[in-house]
């Protein structure tokens, strides 16, 4: 399996989750956009949610969330991002290769950093049933509070990136959301051929 070059991930997850603010953020009407969208967030609907099943891993999010399928760089098994009916998304990046965490997560920091203003940042472990790195960052983006959770993590030769990010006053709105696909998502062990059960040796019943 090919490894993925250091900062590769880490790149693509940047350019993706703040290209959005960094295309409208020198207008006025870009500020006039981004106050609409927050204003037609949602409660998550999660009694009922929609689930995802695939090779490495599963995860569950709202009903009335959706699974950008039309962005540029969707790719169900490696990189895709789902939102709410507002401005609310979460975004997973996973990928071959085991590049190093802390390393990952700075870079994210570094760049959110830059296009917040003043931000607070708090550091985290686990997300879900995950251990690895991860950072809180509180700021504003064109005058609208804003959080920001980056998280990354390695296992199996996979290196997973996860952005959430939401305005702080949808919070009360997408916070069930958010938990919901945190505590659903789960990576799938990778089989090893050497463990394989060998002729002769019982399995049990």
């Amino acid at each position: 399996m090919n490894k993925v070059a250091p900062g590769v991930l880490a790149s693509l997850v940047i350019g993706v989750s703040i290209g959005f603010f960094l295309g409208i953020a020198s207008t006025k009407a870009g500020r006039s956009f981004i106050l609409d969208i927050v204003e037609d967030e949602r409660k998550a609907e999660v009694s009922q949610p929609n689930k995802v099943v695939r090779e490495s891993f599963t995860l569950q999010y709202p009903s009335n969330w959706k699974i950008a399928i039309d962005d540029e760089d969707y790719d169900p098994d490696h990189m895709f991002s789902i939102e709410s009916p507002g401005s609310a998304f979460v975004m997973f990046v996973i990928g071959p290769g085991e590049t190093e965490p802390e390393n990952n997560l700075q870079a994210q920091i570094q760049q959110f950093t830059k296009l917040m203003t003043s931000p607070s940042i708090e550091r985290f472990k686990n997300y879900g049933r995950l251990s690895g790195k991860g950072a809180i960052l509180k700021g504003k983006i064109l005058g609208i509070r804003i959080t920001t959770k980056v998280f990354a993590f390695h296992q199996d030769d996979l290196t997973i990136i996860t952005v959430q990010q939401y305005p702080d006053e949808d919070m009360k709105h997408v916070q069930e959301g958010f938990a919901l696909i945190e505590s659903s998502f789960l990576l799938f062990k990778k089989e090893k051929k050497d463990t394989q059960d060998k002729p002769g040796k019982s399995t049990g019943n």
